[in-house]
């Protein structure tokens, strides 16, 4: 009797701990719409300084991206070192690793190519329907899975896919009142997913053999952030135009409001990184997953709360509102069964 009594009484801290872990999960996902966003305002008040091209946006973009990335790492080091006990020394031993370093690579794609143009296309056509082609990120790796990992997919797969698809042509079919540079933001974010999904494919046997969050405090950001900065400082110098960065820099550290702008989207993106780790070992990787990509549902209220207070407009169709319900159904269908997604009962399967 004692024996099942304490089995149960484990059964139930897991049940408690993976509820947790859908919580964390959608904290997450509340901050995967949130840190564009402010890298979006931060950006806006220098791009207005500059000419209105859009090589312009994305060199500002990915210097304010690098910014927010190495900060963030900072913050996710002293997180791990001050509260849960991490040493520093730790950190010597991860870049030991050698294959640890492979997420060098991963970000290399990640940040320049997927994070970048996600914060690109968030003015451009709006944060509901970036975060709805962003959100094919769990359809992608599905099928590179299946191509280059002979991974089956079955019919579920093939819906859910077929379904997020159908619901990025519902948001995308017509353009919200204001927005000037539509199509030419859906087609930037599509970068996004693509991006997201060749670090998912090279990153995670790391992140099975090394401490999560570790790793991407070290490589993901911080490395990110200086392998971004030097991008940025290539693109400057081939076109002639190092004088950006000079200006950028100026602006930002003599504004108070950008840099706390600045500073928000750091945090963001170290919590962002942080939960969905956390949430993958409390939930498992397919219903945090699920949660995490549930991102262009909230990102409805959070527009409008954005927007009530004065900080960014925001527009978005019933077609919008459509589609983006459309594509969460799809990444779900994709991910889980949709029976198992709140069911705890199997929570060790």
């Amino acid at each position: 009797m004692d024996s099942i009594s304490a089995q149960e009484a484990y059964r139930k801290k897991k049940i408690r701990l993976a509820k947790f872990g859908l919580f964390i999960a959608w904290v997450s996902s509340l901050c995967m719409v949130t840190f564009p966003i402010f890298n979006s305002l931060a950006t806006d008040g220098v791009y207005q300084l500059f000419d209105s091209k859009i090589m312009t946006l994305y060199v500002l973009s990915l210097l304010f991206v690098a910014m927010g990335e190495f900060f963030g790492g900072i913050f996710l080091i002293l997180y791990q070192t001050v509260v849960k006990g991490v040493p520093m020394r730790e950190y010597g031993r991860v870049w030991n690793v050698r294959s640890s370093r492979m997420v060098l690579l991963s970000a290399l794609v990640a940040g320049p190519l997927a994070t970048a143009c996600l914060t690109v296309s968030v003015p451009l056509c709006g944060s509901t329907y970036s975060n709805c082609v962003s959100a094919l990120t769990p359809i992608l790796t599905a099928v590179a899975a299946a191509i280059f990992l002979k991974e089956r997919i079955g019919a579920r797969i093939i819906i859910g896919i077929l379904i997020a698809v159908v619901g990025v042509i519902i948001a995308g079919f017509e353009p919200p009142e204001g927005v000037t540079n539509f199509y030419l933001g859906i087609v930037i974010a599509l970068f996004a997913p693509i991006g997201y999904t060749a670090e998912a494919m090279i990153s995670t046997h790391v992140m099975d053999v090394s401490e999560p969050l570790e790793v991407c405090g070290l490589y993901r950001m911080i490395g990110a952030g200086i392998m971004e900065f030097i991008i940025v400082l290539a693109i400057c110098g081939f076109t002639g135009n190092i004088d950006w960065i000079g200006i950028a820099f100026g602006t930002v550290f003599s504004n108070p409001l950008l840099i706390v702008f600045i500073l928000l989207t750091a945090v963001l993106m170290a919590v962002q990184y942080g939960t969905s780790y956390i949430a993958n070992n409390y939930s498992g990787p397919s219903r945090a997953s699920a949660v995490v990509w549930s991102t262009p549902v909230w990102s409805i209220p959070i527009g409008f709360l954005f927007a009530a207070v004065g900080l960014v407009p925001y527009n978005v169709t019933a077609l919008g509102i459509i589609g983006a319900i459309v594509v969460v159904v799809g990444v779900v269908l994709v991910l889980a069964k949709p029976s198992e997604m709140f069911s705890l009962r199997n929570i060790d399967e």
